[in-house]
Formats: structure tokens, sequence, C-alpha cells
């Protein structure tokens, strides 16, 4: 009977000793802005942390890299262009002016899916492709596989190229007593998980 206290005693310990941890948080999102001097990256947080289905409604924020370089993946590719929805018919781009995003209404001239990375259409090309006397924005979407082309605004036609551009998609580990400092920090978009 004392062995057995002696051990219900320890497992509360333990667990009580868990419970007063604190493990930590995973972020995911698309980096629209980075610093390499700061050593800072702004990124749209996806709330699904889902490639193929995201939802990036959690917000814009700023994170400074993890101070041990060992936790540091590739270093991130910024881009504005955080979402192309054919459906809504919208561009979501990211506005450095207010650090917020701007959904645009657009129209879809051609809507292509199950474009893979080594299709001719994409393989060897560099996107945004914009194309001034047309007034068309071409992208490519890779986790959606989707290649489309749209006519944006006239005035929305002056933005830059970054603009249209897609940012890497990053995932960071935080805790909440020093939310903005990532503690790892991955570059899903260039890390190629099943390399060996």
């Amino acid at each position: 009977m004392r062995m057995r206290n002696i051990w219900l005693g320890a497992a509360m310990a333990c667990s009580l000793g868990l419970t007063a941890c604190n493990f930590g948080d995973v972020e995911q999102g698309r980096c629209v802005a980075f610093d390499e001097a700061k050593k800072s990256f702004t990124m749209v947080l996806d709330v699904n942390h889902d490639q193929l289905n995201p939802a990036y409604t959690g917000g814009v924020h700023t994170y400074l890299l993890p101070s041990d370089p060992a936790e540091i993946g590739p270093l991130p590719k910024p881009g504005g262009c955080v979402d192309v929805n054919p459906a809504a018919g919208t561009v979501t781009v990211y506005n450095p002016e207010t650090n917020a995003l701007d959904a645009i209404a657009v129209k879809f001239v051609d809507v292509e899916e199950g474009i893979g990375s080594r299709h001719p259409k994409v393989e060897g090309k560099t996107f945004p492709i914009i194309d001034k006397e047309k007034s068309t924005v071409t992208v490519y979407v890779p986790p959606k596989r989707l290649l489309v082309t749209f006519t944006p605004p006239a005035d929305k036609m002056e933005l830059p190229a970054s603009a249209w551009t897609k940012g890497d998609e990053l995932r960071i580990y935080y805790k909440e007593n020093a939310k903005h400092q990532a503690l790892r920090f991955m570059n899903i978009t260039q890390t190629n998980l099943f390399k060996k």
C-alpha cells in the first residue's frame, strides 16, 4: 500500500510539473516582408496551417529570427500576393503602407487548374508575368497547381511586380512570453521534407 502511494505521488508530481511547463506554440503563414539587417520577417498567418487549403485570416505579424543559427532554415523570399481566389474574383495582396491585406477585385481572363511545376507553361518561367500592353498579370500558385491570368483595376497595374509575387510559406515555433521572437524557423517552400 505504501509503495502504491509513493508511485501515485510521483505520477501526480510529474503531471503537475508538465502542466506548469510552457511548451510554446507553432504558427504558419506566408512571408510578405523580410529585413535581413534587422533579422526580422513579416508573415500573414494561416489559421488552417494547411498549404493546400490556407485561410490567411490570422493577421499580419512581425517576428525576429532565432538567435541560434542552427534553428534557422533557408531565409525567406517575401512577396505581396497572399491569396488568389477565382471563385470570389479577388487577389489578396499585402499593403506595406497600412501593414494590412487588400482584397482587390480583378477580372480573371484565364484560369487553369492541375498545372504542375514541370508543366511547359510553368517550368523555367518567372512569375508574375506582367503584360502592360494587355493590362494583365499572370500568377502561378504551386500548392493549388493553379495558373491564372487576370486584369486588375487600372491603378493597380502600377503596383510593383513584388505585389503580385507569392512569398515563401513559413512555419515558426515560439513561446507565449516572447511571442515575437521565433525560437525555430522553417521555410516550408524551400525545404524538401523527403530529402534524405
